[in-house]
């Protein structure tokens, strides 16, 4: 897993998380408890600082870049980024689920609760109210959330991030974000059984 220092800034990540070791991490990256990170994720902080807030999961294939200085990311509580998400240098507020396929451009953010569907666009500078269920290229509202919705939300964010403490449990000697892909393929396939 590559795990790279750019102009003296190392990711940060917590002990109590998991980074799978095909995921690549630069730069200012500060990652919570409770979060996963799966194979083939990008996470690229060379120009702005991204920050992942606890319980949130970051599906395969997903790149988070800051292209610039004014780019920054960062991911609030129990947020769900679906694989081949792409964010740049944006704003996602508690609770927010971005979905397959789904681009989020610079100086959006995304209300608490919001959910953005697959394939969606979100243009520079939008700003999704809370609870809003966004579709399109770009986005337009669909729906409103309910709370019912976003404590779902919650519990499947929580049960995503359950899966490390499972992963901890069965492979006593694996460190958080040090488990060996063979090791994490074996756990989700006696998972399944």
């Amino acid at each position: 897993m590559p795990i790279m220092e750019y102009n003296g800034k190392k990711p940060q990540i917590s002990q109590n998380s998991y980074v799978s070791p095909m995921a690549t991490l630069i730069g200012d990256i500060r990652i919570n408890d409770n979060v996963i990170i799966w194979p083939g994720s990008i996470i690229r902080a060379e120009n702005s600082s991204i920050n992942i807030g606890e319980f949130t999961t970051v599906f395969d294939g997903v790149i988070l870049f800051t292209r610039s200085q004014k780019s920054s990311i960062n991911i609030g509580r129990y947020c769900i980024i679906e694989s081949g998400v792409t964010l740049l240098g944006c704003f996602l507020e508690d609770y927010v689920q971005v979905k397959e396929g789904s681009l989020i451009y610079e100086e959006a953010s995304i209300g608490e609760g919001s959910l953005i569907l697959n394939q969606s666009q979100v243009p520079p500078g939008l700003t999704i109210p809370a609870r809003a269920v966004m579709r399109g290229i770009p986005v337009e509202p669909v729906r409103e959330q309910t709370r019912n919705d976003v404590l779902k939300q919650k519990e499947k964010a929580e049960n995503y991030s359950q899966l490390f403490i499972k992963i901890k449990d069965q492979l006593p000697n694996a460190q958080s974000y040090l488990l060996t892909l063979p090791d994490f393929i074996r756990l989700m396939i006696k998972k399944e059984d």
